[in-house]
């Protein structure tokens, strides 16, 4: 997908280290799309789903007091067919089988590994955003 095809989709970013959050929305906004939000733990992640209604999420995983797991089981236990569907990619320092598995258990929709770059951050959201936002 070039550049410029997401300028109507919204992304949020949860990430509880301030500086990593930062450079994160940096890259989404840059590869071009529109709205980014961004939340510091999985709890204000479920508060910023509610509130934003995005089109996907990037979730680190190890974060305090919710990590990205207990997000993705809340988000995914809610009856909202929204929070159900909602594309969601974990970002771990810890990409091995077992992490793997454990995200898609969670009920992640991709893993990528930590730190992202412009490039992995473009392939997931190529594979990973709807079409048409």
């Amino acid at each position: 997908m070039a550049d410029g095809a997401w300028a109507t989709a919204s992304v949020l970013v949860i990430d509880d280290e301030s500086f990593t959050r930062l450079v994160l929305v940096r890259m989404v906004k840059g590869l071009g799309v529109g709205t980014v939000h961004q939340a510091a733990d999985g709890q204000s992640g479920l508060d910023a789903v509610d509130a934003h209604r995005p089109d996907l999420v990037l979730c680190d995983v190890e974060m305090q007091p919710m990590d990205g797991f207990a997000f993705l089981r809340h988000l995914r236990a809610r009856p909202d067919p929204h929070c159900q569907t909602l594309p969601v990619v974990v970002m771990t320092n810890r990409a091995d089988d077992d992490r793997v598995a454990e995200a898609q258990a969670a009920g992640a929709n991709a893993i990528l590994a930590k730190p992202a770059t412009p490039d992995t951050l473009r392939r997931v959201l190529s594979e990973r955003l709807p079409t048409g936002v």
